[in-house]
């Protein structure tokens, strides 16, 4: 697979990163054997930083090793975190193709901001949760609904430092799709046990997390 961005889609995006307040970086987990998509992902991440000099890719390439999954708590590849203003616990495994591209770019925007748009009452209460949470969101690259949904996700991660968000594109992760009887996207798991199905509006998202807190 050839990975292209066409001109308008580079223009807009230059426009869009114009915008940014701190510096992004990008790490990329990839390996070259038994892998897929893992060259395709890191052609596109690539691509997409070259569009601001604001944005870096720090490449950690070859198996995942365990002080590598310590410290970024990445136990798939492909997938790359962002770190803006923050090292957030933001991650996407796969590549982030088809709708999902437009994923990429607004968490590049959110972490270099380091700021969200969400109603305040909705960020009052992701940041008043204090325990643990871990998010899962799953994608396919058709799917249109699905950017707004790892969008919501990390955002909150964004809030809180205990909240860990990741994207899963579910063509690539077929184990965990069946693991998570995954039958729609976007289908979001919280602490292993809340199910959310499709997209939903911030304030019931927020009720997921603290249903998983037990709260």
């Amino acid at each position: 697979m050839v990975v292209e961005i066409d001109e308008q889609t580079k223009q807009q995006v230059r426009q869009l990163f114009e915008k940014l307040e701190n510096e992004v970086t990008i790490h990329l987990f990839t390996r070259d054997e038994e892998c897929l998509f893992c060259n395709e992902t890191r052609e596109l991440v690539t691509k997409v930083a070259e569009l601001s000099d604001r944005i870096k890719v720090v490449p950690h390439e070859g198996p995942l090793k365990k002080s590598t999954s310590a410290i970024f708590g990445v136990q798939h590849q492909p997938a790359f975190m962002l770190y803006g203003k923050g090292p957030y616990k933001i991650r996407f495994n796969g590549i982030p193709a088809g709708h999902e591209f437009t994923s990429l770019i607004a968490g590049i925007l959110d972490v270099s901001a380091s700021a969200v748009s969400l109603p305040k009452d909705i960020i009052d209460d992701i940041q008043a949760i204090d325990k643990p949470v871990h998010i899962k969101v799953f994608t396919t690259p058709e799917c249109p609904y699905c950017p707004s949904m790892v969008r919501l996700a990390w955002q909150a991660a964004i809030i809180n430092p205990l909240i860990e968000a990741e994207g899963f594109e579910s063509l690539e992760f077929q184990e965990l799709v069946k693991y998570y009887k995954v039958q729609g996207v976007p289908k979001t798991v919280v602490n292993e046990t809340v199910a959310i199905e499709g997209l939903v509006p911030p304030g019931e998202f927020v009720e997921k997390l603290y249903e998983a807190i037990g709260k």
